[in-house]
């Protein structure tokens, strides 16, 4: 994509964005092109990593959530079983914490 492409998409979004509906709805949006831009800075595709995640998430203990966040997804996603990730719905083994020599860098 070109930076003027880019510019372009911004400037409409700018009239778009009044229009949200309330302050918690434009809060909501903006944590999601966060998200997004996060995917694209780690090299994700943010479609597959966010239908990933909610396949994940509700399996995911609450303390390790930060292995899910686009900068470590990689690395969890590798642990993971890709048959048991590959289903639409049901259990998935969640691998063990990592020890602090497997902790991946952080940069």
């Amino acid at each position: 994509m070109r930076h003027g492409q880019n510019d372009l998409r911004l400037a409409v979004g700018r009239k778009a964005w009044l229009f949200m509906g309330s302050d918690d709805h434009a809060h909501a949006a903006a944590n999601l092109f966060s998200l997004i831009a996060s995917c694209t800075l780690h090299g994700l595709e943010p479609e597959a990593y966010l239908a990933d995640v909610i396949r994940v998430m509700p399996h995911w203990p609450r303390d390790r959530y930060l292995e899910l966040a686009p900068k470590y997804w990689a690395t969890t996603r590798a642990r993971l079983r890709a048959d048991e990730l590959a289903r639409p719905v049901g259990h998935l083994t969640v691998p063990p914490p990592f020890t602090p020599e497997q902790q991946p860098a952080a940069s």
